[in-house]
């Protein structure tokens, strides 16, 4: 019996993932799934390079566009999504098609987890303000006297996940590392292929990453972060949406946290740090094939592998 086939395609940020599979949804009968944590949230637009609605009306997408930015959304949400996307695609005779940069998200397609407890407005506050106070350094120090297992697995700077780890913590006085299923040995009924864009020049990434930056900034990215906040005023950096890189930041220049000047920097620096951390996410998966994004003909080499994957 032949097992039914998806396709990741895993990158960090700005390596031209949204390109890639326009291209591939004129060849191959995909059905495109998103797998990031920020293009989820609705007005989210310039800040993390959605798609545009031309540009959907051609590439339709799942996953865009569910929760409003003041509205939660699990791990655990992402993976019954994807699980009831799936089965309509395979019914429809189309080929799953997962691709983005949340790298967690494509860990638990394929590592479970059991049943998190779902984040509250007063403990997402409650660390956000521990961070905003005491910075990012204290609060993996004390993840660490809590979840040691966590901290091994977690980069010092990854903000995100350590206030997501600490949140865990504070709700159910239990490590986030005690909810994952021990002992899993899982044997997919699929056929899978992981595609992974990772560059061969670090350089290269920062240029487009600052290429990318002044390129947000140009397309009004500062008005856009003013529109969210004025349609919904108790918004602010606690909330998952907002913790995203570009976001955080702008917000905390319009409510004079820094200078203008300083805006466009520090954006830059998140942005190579949250490539950093994903690319750091992949070297630890198994069975990625890995291409260079900025090669010239990598549309040519990842077309031919999944032509070759679809035939076998």
């Amino acid at each position: 019996m032949n097992k039914d086939k998806r396709i990741y395609l895993l990158g960090p940020t700005a390596t031209g993932k949204t390109k890639l599979v326009k291209h591939l949804n004129d060849l191959f009968p995909i059905d495109i799934i998103s797998v990031d944590s920020a293009q989820i949230y609705k007005n989210l637009d310039i800040g993390t390079a959605k798609p545009n609605h031309k540009e959907l009306i051609k590439t339709p997408h799942h996953l865009l566009d569910i929760r409003s930015p003041i509205e939660s959304y699990s791990v655990v949400d992402f993976k019954k999504d994807v699980d009831l996307i799936v089965t309509k695609s395979l019914n429809a005779k189309k080929i799953p098609f997962l691709y983005g940069g949340t790298m967690m998200y494509f860990n638990s397609l394929e590592n479970p987890l059991d049943n998190l407890p779902i984040s509250t407005v007063e403990t997402k506050k409650k660390v956000n303000d521990e961070l905003n106070k005491f910075g990012i350094e204290f609060l993996f120090n004390k993840l660490e006297e809590v979840d040691p297992v966590s901290t091994k697995k977690i980069n010092p700077n990854d903000s995100q996940r350590i206030q997501r780890a600490l949140e865990v913590y504070y709700i159910t006085g239990k490590a986030l590392s005690s909810f994952y299923i021990k002992n899993k040995t899982i044997e997919t009924p699929y056929k899978l292929l992981k595609l992974a864009l990772i560059p061969d020049s670090r350089e290269r990434l920062h240029v487009v990453i600052e290429e990318r930056v002044e390129y947000m900034l140009e397309s009004g990215l500062i008005e856009e972060v003013e529109a969210i906040l004025s349609n919904y005023p108790s918004l602010d950096d606690s909330y998952p949406s907002f913790r995203s890189v570009g976001y955080r930041q702008t917000y905390h220049y319009l409510k004079n946290q820094i200078s203008k000047n300083e805006l466009k920097n520090k954006i830059i620096f998140a942005t190579r740090q949250l490539a950093k951390r994903q690319m750091t996410w992949m070297r630890k998966m198994e069975n990625l094939e890995i291409f260079d994004p900025f090669s010239d003909d990598l549309n040519l080499k990842v077309t031919d592998r999944i032509q070759t994957f679809l035939a076998n």
